[in-house]
């Protein structure tokens, strides 16, 4: 099924090629140059990851947010990740690669990191004023 704008979008189990979003929040402080190398990162990887089109990912760094993590403020992270749909296998592969790019970008250990994906039924998502389902 299309809408007016011609985003595909599910019918019945079909996949839906749209709309992935990230946040990444983190008690390290995040220089200008780190994030925008982050966020383009990000992006590429969220979009390959969920296997959908960059051009509708969406990612957002919140850095020196306050943080206590197994009762210590040294550096973590949390991810948050929506999607319409993920595909086969694609969360553990996502998790790892998101773990991962905010170790090397912002020096957080991957066990001081939680990344949570959830995944959002189409008609609860809306672009361009339309739902997606």
């Amino acid at each position: 099924m299309k809408r007016r704008d011609g985003l595909k979008v599910a019918c019945g189990s079909d996949f839906i090629e749209r709309m992935p979003f990230l946040e990444i929040a983190t008690n390290v402080e995040v220089t200008a140059q780190i994030e925008g190398l982050l966020l383009k990162e990000a992006s590429k990887t969220l979009a390959s990851g969920t296997g959908k089109p960059e051009d509708y990912v969406m990612v957002r760094i919140k850095g020196s947010q306050l943080f206590l993590f197994a009762g210590t403020d040294a550096p973590a992270a949390f991810l948050e990740v929506k999607s319409i749909g993920y595909p086969d296998n694609g969360v553990q592969r996502l998790a790892g690669a998101l773990s991962a790019l905010v170790t090397t970008h912002l020096g957080v250990p991957e066990n001081r990191t939680y990344v949570v994906f959830a995944d959002v039924k189409a008609p609860m998502w809306a672009h361009g004023g339309e739902t997606f389902g």
